[in-house]
């Protein structure tokens, strides 16, 4: 009887030991299967950090970084044969669709439309429209002051008065020479990004439709010999900047009014040819 009771308990103590090493067993196992995950989400937070740390002004930088060395790029080998393949290659079709984009490119048109949209916005109560229209007018005005003062500092030859891309009047008070950079584009490129901006998060086929508009009143320019490809870079930034410029400021006045810390005056404008609106914000 005690030697079976001794074998009962010897085997109870194996089981028991058998038992210890394979949860110890797993137990390692299972530790080291966690190790990996733990040093992968280490690395991943680690990347996250390297990532975020960039600040807004390193990103703005970078991107006028790149932008500037596609720019002389452009100019350095691109312009002056892809002035020649346009022409060369220049067909009715093509001259059909830049008659039909062309418009869209013209301040004298869209000043107008752009301003009506903020005010029809403002008395419907309708925020994205206000906004647009807002928006894109501001852009239009800033852009329309700053291209005038480039075009009229650099005069640059356009490429229908001759085959070479470095020909300037620079400085001169009177010239005729007004290539640099495309007002057309700078134009079209404000009112698109105003409207990307705007409607985007929305309706994410805007900003494709927006920008891609833009860009064919661009290459109609160039369709049309009056500017060269660096015209149409220049412009196409100049318009982007200025809406998001205007944005800014769009979106720093509407805080400022929800806050009632802020004044909106709106005094109409008459005269006998004209009529407009004065607007004044007074934080």
């Amino acid at each position: 009887m005690k030697l079976v009771t001794i074998r009962v308990i010897f085997l109870l103590v194996l089981f028991c030991n058998l038992s210890g090493h394979a949860q110890s067993g797993a137990s390692i196992v299972a530790k080291q299967d966690t190790l990996p995950m733990a040093l992968s989400s280490s690395d991943s937070t680690r990347a996250d950090f390297h990532i975020s740390k960039f600040s807004p002004t390193v990103k703005v930088t970078g991107a006028v970084l790149a932008g500037a060395s596609l720019w002389i790029a452009t100019y350095a080998w691109i312009d002056e044969p892809l002035q020649k393949h346009m022409q060369s290659h220049r067909a009715q079709t093509l001259d059909a669709v830049a008659r039909v984009v062309e418009p869209m490119g013209r301040q004298r048109l869209l000043l107008p439309i752009t301003g009506t949209a903020a005010l029809v916005g403002f008395a419907l109560g309708n925020p994205n429209l206000r906004k647009v229209g807002s928006v894109s007018f501001t852009s239009l005005l800033i852009t329309g002051g700053l291209t005038g003062l480039i075009k009229n500092q650099v005069h640059r030859y356009r490429p229908s008065e001759t085959d070479e891309n470095h020909f300037y009047d620079w400085g001169m008070a009177v010239s005729e020479n007004t290539s640099f950079p495309s007002s057309h584009t700078t134009v079209a490129f404000a009112v698109a990004t105003s409207v990307a901006s705007v409607y985007g998060k929305e309706h994410p086929l805007i900003p494709p439709l927006a920008y891609g508009t833009a860009t064919l009143v661009g290459l109609s320019r160039i369709n049309d010999n009056a500017h060269w490809a660096t015209d149409i870079m220049a412009g196409a930034a100049l318009g982007y900047v200025s809406a998001k410029g205007s944005l800014l400021l769009y979106n720093l006045a509407e805080r400022k009014l929800k806050k009632g810390k802020g004044k909106l005056t709106a005094v109409p404008n008459l005269g006998s040819n004209s009529a407009s609106f004065y607007f004044s914000l007074t934080f």
